[in-house]
């Protein structure tokens, strides 16, 4: 079965997770450190202040960021309800009839908005490096960390809708696109990283 292989592999890919997050958190408070001379009770103050930011800039990065937020949920909404509604027909108890139900609701959900997962996921990556080339501080990597990691996890989504990367690694592209623990690590930097410049 799968399930017990997946579950005995969570605490070890939980602790990488983890382990990950510590490692970039870490580099990105000693660089933000070392950006502002070795003063780490400064560091609050420049780095989540409005001054560390570039003052009149803000409302545009707001916009961009606020932007590449909502289009990145609304291309991944289908996603969320689909294993939503994977784990209602493995795990809940319901009779035959309600999971039948349940997996042709599924099949209609993908076949009518998978089309803005694979539309919309590009375009909010474009906003999002446009939301990052207008942010005024740069004290932290995390956003940096952030952006490469959501723009991979698309640019890895596009070859595997398009058919561009090698037969012999597509396995290996959908595994890591389709991966809790690559999508979690991204998202984790990227909420991370915007509570410490926020």
């Amino acid at each position: 079965m799968v399930f017990p292989r997946i579950a005995a592999r969570t605490p070890v890919a939980v602790a990488l997770l983890m382990a990950g997050i510590l490692l970039i958190a870490w580099a990105s408070i000693a660089n933000a450190d070392h950006d502002h001379k070795g003063r780490l009770k400064d560091w609050g103050r420049t780095t989540l202040g409005i001054s560390g930011h570039g003052g009149g800039g803000d409302k545009g990065n707001e916009f961009t960021g606020q932007a590449a937020g909502w289009m990145f949920a609304a291309a991944n909404l289908p996603v969320v309800l689909s294993l939503l509604l994977k784990g209602a027909i493995h795990f809940a108890p319901l009779a035959p009839q309600s999971k039948d139900r349940i997996k042709r609701f599924n099949q209609y959900q993908k076949n009518h908005l998978m089309r803005f997962h694979y539309f919309l996921n590009p375009l909010a990556a474009i906003m999002a490096v446009a939301h990052f080339s207008l942010s005024a501080c740069r004290s932290s990597s995390l956003p940096d960390w952030g952006l490469t990691g959501a723009a991979s996890l698309v640019l890895l989504g596009m070859a595997i809708k398009f058919k561009l990367a090698p037969v012999n690694l597509r396995k290996t592209v959908y595994r890591i696109h389709t991966s809790p623990l690559s999508v979690g690590l991204v998202a984790t930097v990227l909420l991370v990283g915007h509570s410490i410049v926020d």
